[in-house]
Parts: C-alpha cells; sequence; structure tokens
C-alpha cells in the first residue's frame, strides 16, 4: 500500500511535505481564516422544523458598522492619570490587607468584595451583628491608618 503524497503551493509551485506538515499547515490557516472572516461576518441560520430564519451576528463590530448602526461612540471619561492613581491605590490597598489577620481579610472579603449583607455574615460566623460589626469598624479603622500612613 503507498503513502498518499502531500502538497503545499508555494507561489504556485508544488511543494511535497509529510503529512504532519500537511495537517499542521492546513489546521493554522484554518484558525487565521476563522480569526480573520469567519468572526467578521454574520450568519445566516434556517430553521427547517420551526420555519424560521435565524440571524446570528458577527462576533466583531468594526467602527465603521458600529457608526452606521447609529450607535454612539463613548470615550472613556477616566483619563490616564485618574485609572494610574486608582491603580497605585488598589496596590496600597493589597498591602494594606496584607497587614491584617485572616480572620479580618476574611471579614472583608464577606462584605465588601462579595458583597454579602451583616446578617448574612453574621449568620455565617455564628456571631451577633453587634459583634460583627464592631470588628468592621475596627478592621477598617486599620486599614484605614495603614494607607494614610502610606502617603
Amino acid at each position: 500500500m503507498s503513502e498518499k503524497d502531500y502538497y503545499l503551493y508555494i507561489n504556485g509551485q508544488p511543494i511535497k511535505v509529510n503529512k504532519e506538515v500537511y495537517e499542521e499547515y492546513y489546521y493554522w490557516e484554518r484558525k487565521e481564516r476563522y480569526f480573520m472572516k469567519d468572526l467578521k461576518k454574520g450568519k445566516v441560520v434556517i430553521d427547517s422544523k420551526a420555519g424560521e430564519t435565524i440571524i446570528i451576528p458577527s462576533r466583531e463590530v468594526s467602527y465603521e458598522n458600529y457608526f452606521n448602526q447609529g450607535e454612539p461612540f463613548v470615550e472613556s471619561e477616566e483619563t490616564l492619570e485618574d485609572q494610574l492613581f486608582k491603580y497605585l491605590e488598589l496596590e496600597k490597598l493589597e498591602d494594606a490587607l496584607k497587614g491584617i489577620s485572616e480572620e479580618e481579610r476574611e471579614l472583608i472579603w464577606e462584605l465588601f468584595y462579595l458583597e454579602k449583607t451583616e446578617q448574612q455574615v453574621s449568620e455565617a460566623l455564628h456571631i451577633a451583628r453587634t459583634t460583627l460589626r464592631y470588628r468592621r469598624d475596627k478592621v477598617l479603622a486599620k486599614l484605614k491608618e495603614f494607607l494614610e500612613g502610606k502617603e
């Protein structure tokens, strides 16, 4: 049984390659086509059972299409300086959080990151809400002191 010959065409000239090179080339060629064409075009799918046409919009909208659709082009009002300031503040907060106990970090996480209510957190930790508020205020005072001392 003879092995099938595989060719790639470079500048119109056939170049004989092995099966692995051929398959790899066409894998990446197909992937490039997917990113450069398939994602940029909408598709029309006809559902013969339901008797309806479904339009699937493209996953990429060019500036021209966006503008032609009448969508307002919103520019970020946050300046580069504002973004940098926010980044530096977050770094300071991260350092401050490293300076408190694991229990205190968990309390901050539950209340402020997961946005749980005091009632939910007090029930989960099996403590009274007044105790929770006391601990929250104590931790926030520690963090404030740390952040104000870092400036």
